[in-house]
């Protein structure tokens, strides 16, 4: 296990994008010591859809996961949003623990001011690391385009969040918070800031929150805020710290 943490570290920190992605999908496997059955499912998945020229839409995908998936979209065959990348930084810090990594995920995909150039064939894509599964659907735009207005100077709004999240006390759990533009972040607990200077909890620079040793006492709901000068969304989800397995 330590030469398996070894390697992933110097394949992390030094090896080319496209060297580090197959040497990750290998290893990852080894590192998680789940207490339950690997596996992946849509709760929420897509269906066609029609819209006019100018109307605004948001297409959802929701899956259930174990361990703990990511999403990313595809128009046409081609990444439009989202990324393939696991969680390394979680599994390096719950490394040789028995953990859970079980809940649900769920990513919107805005199209803010619909015109031809969106009709397509749009996947919504899910992975975990052992398994990927896929929900597709075609979107088909009438009518004549119009004049759209820009989205640079818009809040940014919520992509990619953990709905709830299973981890077994004394483990390392992150809550998955992501925008489609730069945002700055906040996180509360039931209502109230979280204090990032006490050594648990870290805003991790896409918006995740990071929290190192979970216990009872960080059962709860949690809110993440996305914000920028021009407004804010946020995105609750809920974590359940569950009893610590001894080996």
């Amino acid at each position: 296990m330590i030469c398996k943490l070894m390697l992933l570290v110097s394949i992390v920190t030094a090896a080319p994008e496209s060297k580090m992605d197959a040497a990750v999908s290998d290893l990852v496997m080894g590192l998680d010591h789940l207490t339950g059955k690997t596996m992946l499912k849509f709760v929420d998945s897509l269906a066609d859809l029609k819209l006019e020229s100018g109307e605004s839409a948001a297409i959802r995908c929701e899956v259930t996961s174990t361990p703990s998936a990511v999403i990313f979209w595809e128009k046409d065959g081609k990444r439009v949003q989202g990324s393939d990348k696991l969680n390394l930084f979680e599994k390096i810090t719950n490394t040789g623990k028995f953990v859970v990594e079980s809940g649900i995920v769920s990513s919107i995909f805005h199209i803010p001011c619909a015109s031809s150039k969106d009709s397509g064939v749009y996947k919504c894509i899910a992975t975990n690391g052992h398994s990927t599964v896929e929900s597709t659907a075609e979107i088909q735009v009438d009518g004549v385009d119009g004049k759209c207005p820009s989205t640079h100077r818009t809040a940014p709004k919520i992509t990619l969040q953990t709905e709830s999240r299973f981890e077994m006390s004394g483990n390392a759990a992150t809550l998955v918070c992501r925008a489609d533009k730069k945002a700055d972040w906040t996180w509360t607990f039931s209502g109230e800031p979280i204090k990032m200077d006490d050594g648990r909890h870290e805003i991790l620079p896409n918006g995740d929150l990071f929290i190192r040793n979970i216990s009872w006492d960080d059962m709860g709901d949690y809110t993440c805020v996305a914000s920028n000068k021009y407004g804010q969304s946020e995105a609750e989800t809920f974590l359940y710290p569950t009893k610590k397995t001894v080996a």
